[in-house]
């Protein structure tokens, strides 16, 4: 086994051990699971990111600071702590290209709202145009999330449930209404003139 390995395996163990005594809230709190998801990924990239060697040091010592910090209750060494988990999450997003699950349709829908205004204007009925700009931006952004999860992108993937699918054609569903709602708004007040 190597070292790159033996490393993220014993980061995995210690994140099982604070588990076991840290309780629910306080885990979510200091992001565990988001701190397992980047030691995976610094692992990944460690031979050829220099950064990222770095940062498996620090993941280390994040790991060891955790169990004092929520006993201490130290405000400004847990601004610390996640002062240093958005430094590595920033750093695997810009450099490694990584993305958050989501963020793809998050950016389409807000572009796709501003386009529907434009629509809408173009259209005499701003109220028609922005569920359709929004449907097209959230379509765009739900097939590149899609593609950015098929290329392994995703910095901290959700585990995958039975459900995924299910999420999916409620999203469409939700889509297609909007759509639905702007054409029905559109030829309801382009009647109504």
């Amino acid at each position: 086994m190597n070292n790159k390995s033996d490393w993220l395996d014993g980061i995995k163990r210690q994140v099982d051990l604070l588990r076991g005594t840290l309780s629910e809230r306080d885990y979510k709190n200091f992001k565990l699971r988001s701190l397992i998801c980047f030691a995976e990924r610094v692992a990944e990239f460690y031979v050829e990111c220099g950064q990222c060697q770095i940062f498996q040091k620090d993941i280390s010592a994040l790991i060891q600071d955790v169990g004092k910090l929520v006993q201490l209750a130290d405000k400004e060494r847990q601004k610390s702590y996640f002062k240093s988990m958005d430094k590595i999450s920033n750093h695997l997003q810009k450099q490694h290209k990584l993305v958050n699950e989501g963020y793809y349709m998050s950016i389409g829908i807000a572009i796709g709202a501003g386009i529907g205004v434009a629509l809408g204007a173009a259209m005499d009925n701003i109220g028609s145009g922005i569920p359709i700009g929004v449907g097209i931006g959230l379509a765009i952004g739900a097939a590149l999330d899609a593609k950015a999860k098929k290329e392994g992108r995703i910095l901290c993937p959700k585990e995958v449930k039975a459900t995924t699918s299910r999420k999916f054609k409620i999203i469409a569903i939700i889509l297609a209404l909007l759509v639905l709602a702007g054409l029905a708004a559109f030829l309801f007040f382009h009647q109504i003139r």
